[in-house]
């Protein structure tokens, strides 16, 4: 198939070329990892990733050829020395750093089948993920010892786990441990592992429903799917330098900076964590013409005091997903340009704006590779045609709104399966082929896509989190009978807030503070509720007994709000 790459106006498009072509033709499509491998030779000491410290100061640089041969190394160790075959899978679970960008290239290499796990899982959910991924060997940071030690009596089929420190503790559990160091000696050459766009690429893990996560087992053709769409609408070419703040546990920051970068012949700066204060200042000192945006980090960026270093950067580009609410004020005080788009793990970025478009409020169209229609939510089987018209009035009326379901058309770009799990993904699709994407959106006659809200789960600081799955782990607390957990969506913040409505046991107290303190040492931050409200009489109920969920998602004077008890709660760091 061969996909069309739009053209650009020019104060869109970042300066030099693409080496690599722009991968319309989908019958030649190769790992990416190939073009790390051209670019080794073709401009081998041009720097292909950096990587910031916490206090934003660049602290590593690999150039093209270094990054090539680093991960060469890492990967004809897994294979020779850890017996790692084609399909099996190798995990990371570590803050962004250097070894976590070369590990990611060194398992593509492999053959190998990566399993990002998200930096802020603990407990009974990490042990989960590392046994039902099968994974063969982990990578770690330093700072995540404590957390597999603690789990390490549960490890199931594990073999050796590899720490980014030169000390690391001989055995975790009865699990070898060895340092990341242990690949230096292994050749530097391209291991040669035969791998097609049809390889099963990652099995990157999001919030499930049945209150642990499930895989998203995706093939290399999905990289390149994303890679091509990103340097088609962000204008994205050779000397640019792209930037991410974000975790690289996530498919953002793999796939739409340093898998873009090496697709363009760019650089891609990585920081571990994101300073509101610090964002521009960061990104001027390490040249970023472009960045993405996830959830409310414009938001934050807009809140954050006024600074001489706002425009004094060099970002010509952002991705907003979604842009933030006051675009034209944004755009201004920050001089970049902001493009909106739609994507998830499972199918990637189904739909983007084009930078030219400067009508406000759109996800913008559906981009080629995809086919993609409203349903009615009450009836799947039907297709909403709706006739608004966007010009006249921004609000979309209820006729053109309907869950969002996407078809893909290129093979291999798109969810295979969830992992060992065929009712959850028969669930997904349906006979032809269509995946629900549980999102609410609209569309104008225009044929733009307006993103209205999630149907069934809920977006809390940038992470998906399933509401059955918080209320499974809530009902665990001795003094809860039963619990329901439902996103807020406060007035002008783009990412939801838990409600966790609660029963409470007869003659048990509860304690708000006390509750949370406990769900944070058994689930990731974004799970812990912000308000919390405990139901005496037991919830409404309509007449034929099922809860008034529009009743139990309003803020009232009983609703406890974490934020005014003081109590607060961080994400790895």
């Amino acid at each position: 198939m061969r996909l069309l790459f739009k053209p650009r106006d020019t104060a869109y498009l970042g300066e030099g070329t693409l080496p690599f072509g722009n991968f319309e033709d989908t019958s030649k499509w190769e790992p990416i990892t190939k073009c790390l491998e051209k670019g080794a030779e073709m401009f081998p000491d041009k720097v292909m990733y950096k990587v910031g410290d916490p206090d934003g100061n660049i602290i590593e640089s690999y150039t093209y050829k270094e990054t090539n041969e680093w991960a060469n190394k890492i990967s004809n160790g897994l294979i020779k020395d850890f017996g790692v075959k084609k399909g099996e899978k190798v995990g990371m679970y570590m803050l962004n750093c250097s070894q976590y960008v070369v590990s990611i290239i060194a398992i593509h290499k492999s053959g190998a089948v990566q399993v990002p796990i998200n930096k802020d899982e603990k407990g009974e959910r990490l042990a989960y993920v590392i046994n039902y991924s099968d994974m063969k060997a982990l990578i770690i940071d330093e700072g995540s010892v404590p957390f597999i030690q603690d789990i390490a009596t549960d490890l199931e089929n594990l073999e050796v786990i590899f720490v980014t420190s030169d000390n690391p503790p001989e055995k975790i559990g009865d699990i070898k441990t060895l340092p990341f160091s242990a690949f230096d000696g292994n050749d530097a050459s391209n291991p040669g592992v035969k791998i097609s766009v049809s390889d099963m690429e990652r099995c990157m893990f999001t919030s499930g429903t049945t209150g642990m996560p499930k895989g998203v087992a995706r093939d290399h053709g999905g990289v390149l799917m994303t890679v091509r769409a990103y340097l088609q609408q962000q204008g994205v070419r050779s000397e640019d330098t792209l930037m991410s703040i974000l975790s690289l546990g996530h498919a953002n920051a793999q796939v739409m900076c340093l898998f873009s970068a090496m697709g363009s012949g760019a650089t891609a700066v990585f920081f571990p964590r994101f300073s509101a204060s610090n964002f521009w200042k960061w990104a001027a000192n390490c040249g970023a013409t472009g960045v993405n945006m996830l959830g409310a980090v414009a938001e934050y960026l807009w809140a954050a005091p006024e600074s001489e270093w706002d425009q004094k950067h060099k970002v010509r580009i952002m991705l907003g997903s979604p842009a933030p609410r006051n675009l034209v004020e944004f755009q201004k005080r920050f001089g970049v340009r902001v493009i909106d788009g739609y994507g998830s793990t499972e199918m990637g970025m189904v739909l983007w704006k084009d930078p030219e478009d400067h009508r406000p409020g759109s996800s913008g169209f559906p981009m080629e590779g995809y086919y993609v229609e409203l349903r009615n939510p009450d009836d799947i089987d039907d297709v909403v045609r709706p006739f608004w018209d966007s010009t006249d009035d921004i609000t979309p009326p209820d006729d053109a709104k309907g869950l969002l379901f996407v078809k893909p058309l290129v093979p291999n770009t798109t969810l295979n399966e969830y992992f060992k799990d065929e009712k959850r993904t028969n669930e997904a699709f349906d006979d032809e082929g269509f995946f629900n994407s549980d999102d609410i959106f609209a569309k104008g006659i225009d044929g733009r896509f307006y993103f209205v809200g999630r149907f069934s789960r809920i977006r809390v600081s940038g992470e998906n989190v399933d509401p059955v799955a918080v209320s499974d782990e809530a009902m665990q607390y001795p003094a809860i009978q039963e619990a329901i957990a439902v996103g807020i969506r406060l007035p002008n913040v783009s990412d939801d807030e838990i409600k966790l409505c609660v029963t409470t046991k007869k003659g048990e107290n509860f304690d708000p503070i006390e509750f949370c303190k406990w769900m944070a040492e058994r689930v990731m931050v974004a799970m812990v509720p912000r308000f919390i409200e405990v139901f005496e009489d037991g919830f409404p109920m309509t007449a034929t007994q099922k809860v008034k969920v529009a009743e139990i998602k309003e803020i009232t004077d009983n609703t406890w709000d974490r934020n005014e008890s003081g109590i607060k709660f961080s994400a790895r760091k």
